[in-house]
Formats: C-alpha cells, structure tokens, sequence
C-alpha cells in the first residue's frame, strides 16, 4: 500500500445523448480500470458532466480548441470530451484528438463504430488518460492500449503538443457511418410515432377482417409479397424525411453534410423497418387469435399450415404500414427529428446563440472559484 498516491483527477465531458449515457455506465468502472493500468500509485477521482458542444465543426481543430473553453479554470487534470460528432478529412476517420500540454483530448464516438461502443469506449478513454497523465511513457504505450491497434496512425502535430489518433483503412467510413446511426438511436422513432401506430392498426385491421386479403396474401407468391414490404419500408422512410424536413439542403459538396445526410437516410431506414417488423408480430399475434384454421382452410380452398398465417400477417404489416406513413406526417416535428444530427446541430446553435444574448457560457460544478 502505497502512503502517499500522486493524485489524478479525471473530468469527462459527454454530449447529451448516447455519449453520455455510456459515460455513466463507464463512470462506475473508470476508476478501476485505472487503477488496473497504474497500480496504487495513483489516486483517480473521476467526475462526468454532460455538456453539449455548442456547433458542429468539420474541422477537429476547433472541436479541440472547444475542449479547452469548456474546461479552463477547472479542478481538473485531465479532461477527456466524448462527442457525438465525427470528425474527417482527407487523411481518413479521426478517432481522437489530443492536446497533451493542456492535457484535453476530444474522443469522436461515432468512429468507434456501431458494434460495442461502450466497450470501445472504454477501451479508448483508458488508453487516452494513461497517455495524458504520463506521456512519457511514449506513443507505444498508447497504441497498445487502443482497441485495434493495428489500424490506427498516430499523427502528431509538427512544433505542437498535438497528437490525432485516426482510422485511414477505406473501411472506417462506413464504420464511422454506422457509428453516426448507432449514436442517433433509430428506435427512438417508434416512440415518436404514436400518431403513425394508430393508423397503422387501423390498416392491420382492414388486412385481418377481409378474406379478400387473406385470398391475395396468399396468392401473391413470395417475391411479390417481399416487393411489398419493400415499398412499404421504403415509402414510410421517404414520408419521415420528406414530411419531417430531415433532409439538410446545404451545400452538397460538404462532406459532413453528405456524411449526415447518409446517416439520416440509414437511421429512418432502419426505424421504418423495426416499424413494420413490431407491426407484423402484432398482425401475426392477432391472425392467430382471430382466424381459426377451419374457416380459414374454407375460404381459401385448401389445407393451411402455419406459412399461411405468416404470409396473412405480413400483407396485414404491408398495409398497416403504409397506413402509418400517412399518419407519421402528422406526428410533432421535435419528436422524431431529434434523432438525426442536423437536429441536434440547430438545438447547438440556438444554445450558443441563447448564452451569447444572456452573456454566459458553459458552466459546471467544477470550476475553481
């Protein structure tokens, strides 16, 4: 037992939003992996705050530089921001931005990927803050602690204490792209669509009380049933983006705002699927109840199994589903654009614009008086 440990203290800033919710988890084993890394001779206390960057910024300089506002005059020694935003240019997917002289360093959560962040991100933060509290230890170190090693080049600054941690294999944009949809959280979209839901109960309801419909359904044959369904998928995504303006009309050779643009696509995509997916286990739970297999095999003619029921279910899904692209253009604005990132870009701006009319700016419990 070491008497008298150096003591390190950790503040980490997350975005509102995934990055923060992962912080929090992480927060109650930062410490200990530490600790793990370093021994006893180091006494960590780790603090989290969530506190927003107030622009979205395609150059990483100025998120670094953001980074240092955010925490100038404060109790800690090392800060560590995690950010929603990703950062790009030319040389390939900036996982990290370091400043080792001020001991601040901005983590983009979206190039960690969309499988495993918070491991990930644990990963990273540790392999960060053992850098930045002992950078002697060198650039070694720290490529060996990084998830993925291999595929990381350590870029440093020339005449500056400034070292990027980026991802330059082809592969990392489309990493960085599922990392943009993970972060966005596309099933928030079913709780934003109540108005769409009802709807679409109303159009599983037409496909299961007509036997006209189940006479279709199975008649259609397999290809032309999943047609449908992409039609119906395919239609509901192009009414959210459309109706809900999610679309940003800025200068399309930005490659942030193709890159969010991409990401948008791809999270209502994925939304408008888990729509019709929870619609068909509904159709499928209710086809089951309410058709009995005699009076079915009567109206189509034939013996039925359980595929019959399973296509009655989907052509059910295909129209509710449709019927709730029609009702999502009805649903509150807020609830369902806030799951892209021009959202939250616009929220940003309107905050930074509020603190400059008020004459205030970020503030958190840990600065020194």
């Amino acid at each position: 037992m070491i008497e008298n440990p150096r003591r390190v203290a950790i503040g980490v800033l997350a975005d509102p939003g995934l990055p923060a919710t992962l912080v929090d988890h992480l927060n109650e084993t930062l410490d200990d992996d530490l600790r793990a890394a370093f021994g006893e001779s180091v006494h960590w206390t780790v603090d989290t705050v969530h506190d927003p960057f107030e622009a979205m910024y395609p150059d990483y300089t100025q998120l670094r530089a953001k980074a240092r506002e955010h925490v100038r005059d404060t109790v800690w020694d090392v800060v560590i921001c995690v950010t929603d935003q990703p950062m790009r240019d030319e040389s390939g997917v900036f996982v990290a931005s370091l400043d080792a002289a001020a001991r601040v360093a901005v983590i983009s959560l979206p190039a960690l990927g969309g499988f495993r962040p918070r491991h990930r991100l644990r990963a990273t933060l540790v392999a960060i803050i053992a850098h930045l509290a002992a950078p002697s230890a060198g650039t070694a170190e720290l490529r060996r602690r990084l998830p993925e090693p291999a595929s990381h080049v350590l870029d440093a600054e020339p005449d500056s204490s400034n070292l990027n941690i980026i991802d330059p294999r082809r592969s990392a944009v489309s990493r960085l792209l599922a990392g943009m949809v993970r972060v966005n959280q596309p099933w928030r979209l079913l709780a934003g669509l109540s108005t769409a839901l009802a709807g679409a109960l109303t159009g599983i309801a037409f496909g299961l009380l007509y036997s006209s419909i189940w006479t279709l359904s199975t008649a259609l044959g397999p290809i032309r049933l999943a047609g449908l369904i992409v039609v119906a998928v395919t239609a509901l995504t192009v009414w959210i983006i459309a109706g809900h303006r999610l679309w940003e009309r800025r200068d399309g050779r930005d490659v942030q705002v193709r890159l969010r643009n991409v990401s948008t696509v791809v999270t209502v995509t994925v939304g408008a699927l888990a729509f019709f997916l929870t619609m068909f286990a509904i159709s499928l739970g209710a086809v089951a109840l309410v058709i009995p297999p005699d009076y079915l095999a009567t109206t189509l003619g034939r013996a039925v199994d359980v595929t019959d029921y399973v296509v009655i279910a989907a052509m059910a899904s295909v129209l509710g589903t449709l019927a709730g692209a029609v009702g999502s253009g009805l649903e509150d604005d807020t609830t369902v654009r806030e799951a892209t990132y021009g959202y939250r870009e616009q929220e940003r701006h309107r905050r930074v614009q509020q603190q400059a009319d008020d004459g205030t700016g970020p503030t958190h419990p840990y600065r020194r008086n």
